[in-house]
């Protein structure tokens, strides 16, 4: 049997690669819009940017679950190879098209068949001894993040010097290598094991979740944080723009911009994810991910009233930090309070979840943007408020301190 740190290892490489190739064509998705495809008035091009954005997260939400159930049913690392490879494909074919509608059916597809994520935290829980998955998590959403911080960045010079369309063919250069080195250096030796009643179907069994009051607000706060997290990064380069309009008249290096705000946010959530996989078990789980969200709430108001870039750089990492904090601890309680037999399906449930919070929050960030671009961080901030709320009334009705 093939070491699981070498599996691990490898796994962690490739998610790190398809983590930086989702980073270089997202941010560039509204200035691509604007520019390439040649939506010019504001309103349409913030509608188009709220559905092509929502699109992908609305149909990996309906997807997920039933990955998850065949990841425990046949194999946790095909589902991973069917994201790269699929991913790979469906966002290449992105730097084709010409009107809004093209991409919105490529945007939909890629939500079909991605989710690499949800397929490489499962898979990372099946190679991964019991006594080291709370430190393998972690990692993986290090690397996770590190990707986040890299991709942006690329991308925003992808963009800049070869031209939007390019970021897109990248992308997909950089899912397909990063299935390469799933199919060759992972491997899965571990074969799921599920009940003959379920093995032909592909509706998950959602019992397990139902049945678990602390699974169940795992969710709910999944998809708090996902909205917050989404509201306004799709909105981001315009609201950039606007920004630079008020210093000089000829905004330039936007995707640049964008991409060093993003990876910057993105860094210190790989920093978080470090810290918090190695303070938050003596801390406490249920108040390490308390005091995440309240953080993360306070640090995202003062983004309302910024007026320079240097300004929301600023408080945009330490918002990120916070709320970077918050998946590692939400991906260990589900670890040790599900078992494994069920983990592709409870993980993947969360992952719909996760999504769903993805897709309404673009819509949230549009709807917030028609008013005034600064509404989106309010709405970023509310939601991070109540999430923290929530947290705080379950772990008082479990006895636990948060």
């Amino acid at each position: 049997m093939k070491s699981w740190r070498a599996n691990f290892t490898a796994l962690l490489l490739a998610e790190i690669l398809a983590m930086i190739g989702f980073g270089i064509f997202s941010p560039v998705i509204p200035l691509f819009l604007e520019d390439d495809i040649g939506i010019k008035d504001p309103v349409k091009l913030k509608v188009w940017v709220g559905l092509i954005n929502s699109s992908a997260a609305i149909t990996m939400a309906i997807f997920a679950p039933i990955w998850g159930h065949l990841a425990d049913t046949f194999s946790r690392r095909a589902m991973l190879l069917r994201a790269l490879f699929g991913g790979a494909v469906a966002i290449a074919f992105m730097s084709l098209v010409n009107t809004p509608w093209q991409f919105l059916v490529l945007r939909s597809i890629q939500g079909c068949l991605t989710g690499t994520v949800a397929a490489a935290t499962v898979l990372t829980a099946s190679i991964t001894p019991a006594a080291q998955i709370a430190f393998a998590l972690g990692m993986l959403q290090t690397g996770i993040a590190v990707g986040n911080t890299l991709g942006p960045l690329v991308g925003g010079v992808v963009a800049d010097f070869l031209g939007n369309r390019a970021a897109f063919f990248s992308t997909g250069l950089a899912l397909a290598l990063a299935g390469f080195i799933v199919l060759i250096w992972v491997k899965d030796d571990i074969r799921p094991s599920i009940d003959k009643k379920t093995k032909f179907s592909l509706l998950p069994d959602f019992r397990p979740i139902v049945s678990s009051p602390t699974l169940i607000t795992m969710m709910l706060v999944t998809l708090g944080m996902q909205a917050a997290n989404t509201a306004a990064t799709p909105m981001l380069p315009l609201f950039l723009k606007e920004l630079a309009r008020n210093i000089s008249a000829e905004p330039a290096y936007i995707g640049s911009s964008t991409g060093i705000v993003l990876g910057v946010g993105t860094a210190f959530t790989a920093l978080a994810a470090v810290l918090v996989g190695k303070f938050s078990p003596r801390i406490g789980y249920w108040k390490t991910l308390f005091i995440c969200f309240a953080a993360g709430s306070i640090m995202t108001i003062p983004q309302t009233f910024v007026t320079s870039m240097i300004q929301l750089l600023i408080l945009r990492a330490l918002s990120s930090f916070f709320i970077g904090g918050t998946m590692p601890v939400i991906n260990a309680i589900i670890a040790v309070s599900s078992e494994r037999k069920h983990q592709g399906t409870i993980y993947g449930v969360n992952a719909s979840v996760a999504s769903t919070g993805a897709a309404l929050g673009p819509m949230i960030g549009s709807i917030a943007a028609m008013l005034d671009f600064r509404a989106m961080f309010s709405a970023s901030a509310l939601i991070l408020g109540l999430s923290a709320i929530e947290i705080k009334r379950r772990a008082a009705k479990s006895g636990v301190k948060a």
